[in-house]
């Protein structure tokens, strides 16, 4: 379970990072002209979060829940995209506050 919250803070940080900041902008603006998908995708945290928690439990396989392994992954990858969701909301109300 640590590890797992341990890759919901990289993951809401990769998603609030990919997603919001003015970094990524351009590279938003561009995915979107050539696809509308990708670009609601890049613009969307949460959504960007689920495929950043995806892919962070492909490489580092942790399991939250001992059961048929695929079941086990997917469930272990939703349980860290919805906690990196809830902090992905915190980081955007602390940004909102900020006025950045």
């Amino acid at each position: 379970m640590q590890t797992a919250i341990y890759l919901s803070f990289i993951t809401a940080s990769i998603s609030f990072t990919v997603t919001e900041t003015k970094l990524f902008k351009r590279l938003r603006e561009w995915v979107k002209e050539r696809n509308a998908f990708f670009g609601e995708l890049l613009h969307c945290g949460y959504c960007f979060g689920h495929w950043v928690a995806f892919a962070l439990v492909a490489i580092y396989q942790p399991k939250v829940v001992v059961a048929w392994p695929p079941l086990d992954y997917f469930l272990t990858a939703l349980l860290i995209a919805w906690f990196s969701g809830i902090q992905w909301v915190l980081m955007c109300w602390v940004m909102a506050k900020a006025g950045k």
